[in-house]
């Protein structure tokens, strides 16, 4: 569900124009002043009443079995982090709260699209030797990465004038142990991760260094797409095809286990999934280094 957040700190919890006393000059009769001229309080205009809504109730359209009821606010949740410990541009390791609003959202002909082109599928990497990962794109104003130290989530996600997500592009590398692993990896732990912070070649075209290769085993590569301020990429839409291909892994001697092959193949055919945010995950480009 997409929550239009405000960050500003407001006097009170109420959300129109309105008038305040300035206290600190002691006249509480002259020294009035309008909130809004602050902009610390949200329009009324800008008011989303869906947030007054579980989606449950009776004839709501596209209500179905087994759905779970909204959180619902009718001031769009402006104060949904009181009393909680702000981001306020940190990467916290404890979690905290961001009231940062979601920001511009892309037309459907504008969704981003990504497919990793290299290394291809079941490529043999030699081991501790600097390689490439090449990620083609479609759809994103790349280059623009903001200070992740200081401005984490600090502002919207928002769109350049062709209404393409500007941000930029997250690569990361896990050993999974094996090609038949069903483990998910510690999110924590990576062999490589890069956020590549260029434009790459203008075409959609970018490219990570993994300088020094990967000891012996098998990965998957994984790329994540963020708006500048490092955020996941939302996108219009809950039904968003993800490509998740899997990879075949080729043996020592390069030989190809044929049966692994085709049992790869067919979890590609099985790969598409629902995104409720449009985070773009092509996952498991699982290869071999030997």
């Amino acid at each position: 569900m997409i929550f239009t957040l405000i960050s500003a700190i407001l006097a009170s919890a109420s959300l129109i124009d309105g008038a305040t006393l300035d206290r600190s000059r002691g006249n509480f009769g002259s020294n009035l002043f309008r909130r809004q001229d602050r902009q610390s309080c949200l329009k009324q205009d800008l008011i989303q009443d869906a947030s007054t809504l579980t989606g449950q109730e009776p004839g709501t359209e596209g209500i179905k079995p087994g759905q779970a009821e909204s959180a619902t606010d009718e001031n769009n949740f402006i104060n949904f982090c009181d009393g909680q410990e702000i981001t306020n541009g940190k990467q916290i390791t404890t979690g905290s709260c961001n009231g940062i609003p979601m920001g511009r959202i892309p037309a459907v002909s504008n969704m981003i699209s990504a497919m990793i082109a290299n290394p291809l599928s079941g490529s043999q990497i030699p081991s501790d030797q600097t390689f490439r990962i090449s990620v083609q794109i479609a759809n994103l104003k790349a280059g623009n990465f903001v200070n992740p130290t200081t401005n984490y989530y600090t502002a919207p996600q928002d769109l350049d004038d062709a209404g393409n997500i500007i941000g930029h592009c997250h690569v990361t590398v896990q050993d999974i142990g094996s090609l038949d692993s069903t483990t998910p990896p510690d999110p924590s732990t990576f062999a490589f991760f890069k956020g590549i912070d260029d434009a790459g070649n203008g075409q959609g075209l970018l490219e990570a260094v993994v300088e020094g290769g990967l000891p012996p085993g098998t990965y998957r590569v994984c790329t994540m797409i963020a708006a500048q301020n490092h955020q996941p990429v939302a996108m219009p839409g809950a039904k968003t095809k993800v490509d998740k291909e899997a990879k075949n892994k080729v043996d020592e001697g390069a030989k190809v286990n044929r049966a692994k092959v085709d049992k790869l193949s067919e979890m590609r055919e099985r790969a598409t999934k629902e995104s409720m945010i449009g985070m773009i995950e092509v996952e498991l480009e699982r290869l071999a280094v030997v």
